[in-house]
């Protein structure tokens, strides 16, 4: 995560770098994604600022949570798209039109 063009690190409360240490505790350092130990980071299993331990859980740095952040970034930029106006009005299906004998 590009945490220089970010928001993220002011929206965690204040007690984070004890609660990352106790998620990680908790967890034994294995990650949630692929299940093998060595997980260095703590992730927001429902993205969003929800920081209760329930929705915390341990994961890698790499690849486990760059993948994760990625779809997740992915799946909200469709999301958003989907929303957006188009710039046309829908056109039917070209089966969907009448033929019109000259």
């Amino acid at each position: 995560m590009a945490w220089n063009t970010s928001s993220r690190a002011k929206r965690l409360p204040p007690n984070w770098p004890i609660l990352r240490a106790t998620i990680l505790r908790r967890d034994n350092g294995i990650c949630h994604v692929c299940g093998k130990h060595g997980a260095d980071q703590v992730d927001h299993i429902t993205p969003g600022d929800d920081h209760s331990p329930d929705n915390l859980a341990a994961i890698h740095s790499e690849p486990c949570h760059r993948k994760k952040s990625s779809s997740e970034g992915g799946t909200a930029a469709a999301k958003s798209r989907a929303q957006r106006p188009r710039n046309r009005p829908a056109e039917p299906h070209p089966a969907a039109r009448r033929r019109h004998a000259p």
